[in-house]
């Protein structure tokens, strides 16, 4: 029975844990798009907000709020890959 509750809650736990994955531009290098996921992981963390806690990101959208590493991908343009 215990071996049951623990795949159980694996189970549900795994299925929480999503990775949003992002397909390369065509021509871009594999340091640029590194780059570029690098700072949306500081977008969605708030490391690039400035002293008001202001991101650049928002500012360009025209938002508030803090911005998920998912919708920052998207803002540079990049794809999912499904």
């Amino acid at each position: 029975m215990k071996k049951l509750w623990i795949v159980t809650g694996l189970l549900v736990l795994g299925g929480c844990a999503h990775n949003q994955q992002f397909v390369k531009n065509p021509g871009q290098t594999n340091d640029s798009f590194r780059n570029d996921m690098l700072y949306c992981k500081g977008e969605a963390t708030g490391a690039w907000n400035d002293r008001n806690g202001v991101s650049k990101m928002n500012i360009y959208k025209g938002e508030m709020g803090a911005i998920s590493y998912e919708d920052c991908m998207r803002q540079l343009g990049y794809k999912q890959a499904y």
